[in-house]
């Protein structure tokens, strides 16, 4: 298969994929749950309003809420979900108030059928819109109206007083009128959730969350797309496998490991020395990060207590999530800022000229925006922010999307000038210089750079006050787009360059391979964000998207680390050894954990079918992390060992620090998917399908006796990874860091010239 049509394969599935999500969304726009204009009882009098309800979804963003708990199954899955718990709340007040109307009793006392007659009622009244959109008023019944006041009661316990069965602290919402407008937010939520949408015969929100007591069971359409998912899949994949034995992606000579012997012997660049400070600053995220995921793991069993309660009261869960994945960002993004900054002038060839100072100015850069968020997201948790400064400088309020708005601002503008740096060294292979092949590799590795800067800054596209369902449909741009397809990009054409440079790959083979890769990636990872909108208040067009293109997503990536492999095993039959082992092994790990965390615990919760009875669970949560940490945490890791090879003096590297490392963070993680998050998943799911969301993600079920077993289990893989794992690496960077190489390459003066070396050769 030539290259060319493979390369415009991939700029057309781009340009499809993106045209399809968001014509979707454009299609769309006017089928939004409403936000209504007054919330009125049968006899008139207005209980709250449409300013109520912004209000509350402020407060809701505020105080992080999204990371203490979720609203329609987005947000921390720890803490209970706001709109499935309000929900089921709904349905038990309107129950008791009509057992009281009707019978004088409370509805527990009541015989099996008058129970089954109120719930009937219960579930009609529920269920029928009574919103009307000549006027923007929703008319809620006398039970309604009864439940609103029982609602406003228990979130003001809740975030006033405090439960510490769920982690929440005293005054975790400060005032009592920021309690009220929460309260009617989450009603709102809930109402969304439940009411039927106008001419249809379930809800905005496609009837999630799952709780049979007020109506809430899958409609058929989630049955059909999970089987056309489940047809996809072996369609693509049979396609796929065939596509790659049929042109033979994965044969040819094995290629000499000589460049790769020559690279960590190489003199490095003032910009190449400068990026090695960038590794220190991604070691110690790291194991902040880590230490947080401790914590967590340890309020799963006691939310408000970690051995010293001072801790517990100085990072409350939704902190210490809020940290915990703004961490894991900032880490893996600085590593691969380092990586490619040290890559740059050896791919280009030449180190451009004060490139060392900018290089200099971006570090600083990051550690402003790096400290000055965490900062600010401490103060906007406690509510110091006066006005709207908790939107700009505080917590934005969206989960892996934490970081005020000037935070927020300030990191792209550090994104382009990465790019700008990067672009500096490359452009005279870009454009001219070397092979037609190289040149293109260079071209496709370039460009992933401007899409993984690009997306981010879909992250602008909502506001202070969006609506709940625009400005999750944007943040899944970035979150989702990034993960699943443009960091899938970016990863397999820093990968190819990787394996061109070390020698194990030709340059023609690795960018086929990536092309192929960017085909599948661009098309499942793009439309299949579909997947995150199967409940949050769009129409079942999403059912659609997200179920036939999420279930491509196991296919891809395992294409280049295979033929990688194949050519490492035929150097060591020669004999010959190779410097870059362990770099090689974390990127062979991050291509296992692509399939399984990525890949199986992928498929496994996005048909919609299991998705319906799983979303909010810890199903998701264990795909998160085997994807996010198995995949790109791997990846960056494979490197940061990568470009650590070639800047530290060869007498100080210690292969069996490493060895200790590596074994720690994957069997580490394995044992958190195995031990905690898979069986606990699993467990949720089996009770939502018996009794709702509500309960699978209560504190009942996280006092259960198996849960707290399991959950104090998990102690065992977090100090695995933080002690075998995270502190070798951190004790070996620093070890070594007084041994990096003095730069020896100047302003302007040519890389390969100096290397001895030319690896523009087809």
């Amino acid at each position: 298969m030539e290259t060319s049509y493979l390369k415009w394969g991939a700029v057309v599935s781009f340009v499809v994929a993106m045209l399809v999500l968001i014509g979707s969304g454009y299609i769309i726009k006017d089928e939004l749950p409403p936000y209504p204009q007054s919330v009125v009882s049968e006899a008139g009098d207005v209980i709250f309003d449409k300013d109520a309800i912004i209000r509350g979804q402020d407060v809701y963003q505020k105080y992080g809420l999204m990371d203490h708990g979720s609203v329609w199954g987005h947000g921390s899955l720890r803490g209970m979900d706001f709109s499935a718990t309000t929900l089921h709340l709904i349905g038990q007040a309107m129950q008791s108030h009509y057992a009281q109307k009707r019978y004088s009793s409370s509805f527990e006392n009541l015989g099996t059928q008058k129970k089954d007659e109120i719930r009937a009622i219960v579930r009609n009244e529920i269920k029928q819109n009574r919103y009307d959109g000549s006027d923007g008023t929703l008319t809620l019944t006398e039970a309604q109206v009864s439940a609103i006041e029982e609602i406003e009661k228990y979130w003001e316990q809740v975030l006033g007083s405090g439960d510490k069965r769920y982690g929440f602290l005293p005054e975790t919402v400060k005032k009592p009128a920021e309690r009220e407008d929460v309260a009617q937010f989450f009603f709102w939520t809930a109402w969304v959730a439940s009411t039927n949408r106008p001419g249809a015969d379930y809800s905005y929100t496609n009837n999630w969350p799952p709780d049979p007591e007020v109506g809430n069971v899958p409609k058929a359409e989630v049955f059909l797309w999970s089987i056309g998912g489940i047809l996809s899949l072996f369609l693509v994949l049979g396609l796929f496998v065939y596509v790659v034995h049929r042109y033979g992606f994965f044969y040819g000579e094995p290629k000499s490991p000589m460049i790769g012997e020559k690279l960590h012997e190489m003199p490095i660049s003032l910009s190449q020395h400068k990026a090695a400070k960038f590794f220190l600053v991604v070691i110690l995220l790291f194991l902040l990060q880590t230490c947080l995921g401790g914590i967590l793991a340890h309020y799963t069993v006691s939310p408000i207590h970690f051995y010293i309660p001072l801790i517990a009261n100085l990072i409350p869960y939704s902190l210490a999530k809020s940290w915990h994945l703004q961490l894991a960002i900032f880490w893996i993004a600085t590593t691969w800022v380092g990586t490619a900054i040290y890559l740059a002038p050896l791919i280009g060839g030449r180190e451009p000229k004060k490139q060392w100072l900018l290089v200099e100015i971006l570090f600083g850069a990051i550690l402003v925006v790096a400290l000055g968020s965490i900062l600010g997201e401490l103060l906007g948790i406690r509510g110091i922010f006066p006005g709207k400064l908790w939107f700009w400088l505080g917590h934005q309020g969206w989960e892996y999307l934490e970081l005020g708005r000037l935070w927020q601002i300030l990191l792209f503008a550090g994104l382009l000038a990465w790019l700008v740096i990067v672009y500096r060294a490359l452009a005279g292979r870009i454009w001219k210089g070397g092979s037609e092949s190289y040149g293109a590799l260079v071209r496709f590795y370039t460009f992933s750079a401007i899409l993984v800067v690009l997306f981010f800054g879909f992250g602008f596209f909502y506001r202070q006050g969006s609506h709940l369902t625009v400005a999750d449909y944007w943040r899944w741009f970035v979150v989702h787009i990034w993960v699943e397809s443009i960091f899938e990009f970016f990863g397999v054409a820093i990968v190819a360059l990787f394996l061109t440079v070390l020698g194990l790959v030709d340059i023609k083979s690795a960018l086929r391979v990536a092309y192929l890769t960017a085909i599948i990636v661009f098309l499942s990872g793009i439309i299949g964000t579909a997947h995150h909108y199967f409940w949050y208040g769009g129409p079942s067009l999403w059912l659609a998207l997200g179920a036939v293109f999420s279930s491509m997503e196991p296919v891809p990536l395992i294409l280049l680390v295979t033929r990688a492999w194949m050519e490492y095993h035929a150097i060591r039959k020669k004999g010959q050894t190779f410097a870059y082992r362990w770099p090689f092994f974390f990127l062979v790990a991050s291509s296992f954990w692509n399939f399984l965390g990525a890949g199986v615990f992928g498929f496994l919760i996005n048909l919609p079918i299991i998705n319906y009875y799983e979303h909010g669970t810890y199903l998701t949560v264990n795909h998160g992390h085997t994807a996010l940490f198995g995949v790109y945490g791997m990846l960056s890791i494979s490197l940061l060992l990568f470009a650590w090879r070639g800047l530290v003096d060869n007498k100080y590297w210690n292969d069996r620090v490493l060895k200790i490392s590596f074994w720690g963070f994957n069997g580490g993680l394995f044992l958190m998917s195995m031990l905690t998050l898979l069986p606990v998943g699993l467990l949720q799911v089996k009770e939502s399908f018996l009794r709702g969301t509500w309960f699978a993600r209560s504190a009942e079920f996280y006092d259960g006796p198996v849960v707290q077993v399991l959950g104090k289990l998990r102690a065992l893989p977090d100090l695995i990874i933080i002690l075998v794992g995270v502190v070798p690496l951190a004790v070996f960077l620093f070890r070594t860091f007084r041994h990096i190489k003095k730069p020896q390459i100047g302003d302007g003066q040519s890389v390969w010239e100096k290397a001895g070396i030319s690896i523009a050769e087809d």
